[in-house]
């Protein structure tokens, strides 16, 4: 199963450490059935935000270690170049790019919190889920792991 996180799931998985979304990137990054796909841009714009100071005095990351998780992210994801040129989300055109890495990276999920990707519901056969609907899919599809979230 390949999947797409939003920029603002990495996000939160490292602000929050706890939750759905931090729960569901532990679960991407071991379970070998749950494959992580990423494109420079998603990468780029996530250590973007963690490096804002607004963002960064509510965790306890230096400049270093962020430069280390998104190394880490690098090495336990597919990152895939993301060529394709979809518009679709006009009332914020920056979320395009989560489309078009899933698009590119045959990503058959996008999980995310953003409410312009989440209205859309499905993009091209992608199906469009927040972080706890995701973990449900992951829990039904892989009866054989055991989740304690």
């Amino acid at each position: 199963m390949r999947v797409t996180f939003d920029t603002n799931v990495l996000v939160s998985a490292f602000i929050a450490r706890h939750g759905h979304s931090a729960n569901l990137l532990q679960i991407a990054l071991t379970i070998e059935q749950v494959e992580l796909v990423l494109s420079k841009q998603i990468l780029d714009e996530f250590e973007d935000v963690l490096t804002r100071s607004d963002v960064r005095s509510r965790f306890e990351y230096t400049m270093h270690d962020i430069k280390r998780i998104v190394s880490a992210l690098k090495k336990s994801s597919n990152i895939v170049r993301a060529k394709s040129t979809f518009r679709v989300v006009k009332e914020d055109p920056t979320d395009d790019v989560i489309l078009n890495t899933a698009y590119d990276g045959k990503a058959s999920y996008i999980v995310t919190g953003d409410h312009h990707l989440l209205k859309l519901c499905n993009f091209r056969g992608i199906k469009i889920v927040n972080p706890k609907k995701m973990i449900d899919i992951i829990s039904e599809k892989f009866p054989e792991f055991v989740f304690r979230l």
